[in-house]
């Protein structure tokens, strides 16, 4: 093939990829809507008894591959935040901080309550750093690079990491 064909047709495969890319986005985020524009899968509180509680998408996953949490996860869960009281990804302290597994625990359960497996990542309006950083936009999923990419995706908003080139094209090989 000549190198004149060559340019263009790359260009065309990268103009391919980001359509893909984009049109899954809106899709995936269609999908997950409900009643009063809330996003299903987004880690809200939810009323349960007229009691506000938070959801608990690692517990309900790793259910689902036959692991439950250990009666000790509350207690290593409230040390964690006291030792990083803030979301490696962007510094915001509040209510809207949640302990991330950097090795899922449904896959590996034995490091559940595991200090150097532990991350902090929030789930504030406009970052949320748990579900885009650390789920790559999917519960299920995981990312095997959260520390290092808390570091290049630092202060970014939820729509800057969405229009990042970096971040489309680990949502194409996520696990």
């Amino acid at each position: 093939m000549s190198s004149s064909l060559l340019v263009p047709l790359l260009g065309m495969i990268v103009i391919i990829l980001v359509g893909i890319v984009l049109l899954q986005l809106t899709s995936r985020r269609r999908r997950r809507r409900v009643r009063g524009g809330h996003h299903e899968e987004r880690p809200l509180r939810r009323r349960a008894g007229g009691i506000l509680k938070k959801i608990d998408h690692g517990a309900r996953i790793a259910l689902e591959h036959g692991h439950a949490r250990s009666p000790q996860w509350g207690r290593v869960e409230k040390e964690h935040l006291q030792r990083e009281p803030t979301c490696v990804a962007c510094g915001y302290r509040g209510h809207h901080l949640q302990v991330h597994h950097v090795k899922p625990f449904h896959l590996h359960p034995q490091l559940e309550l595991d200090p150097d497996n532990l991350i902090t990542l929030c789930t504030a309006p406009g970052r949320e750093h748990h579900l885009l950083l650390g789920h790559l936009d999917e519960w299920k999923s995981y990312n095997e690079h959260i520390r290092a990419d808390v570091k290049h995706f630092y202060r970014k908003s939820a729509a800057q990491i969405r229009a990042d080139l970096k971040w489309q094209k680990k949502l194409l090989t996520r696990p």
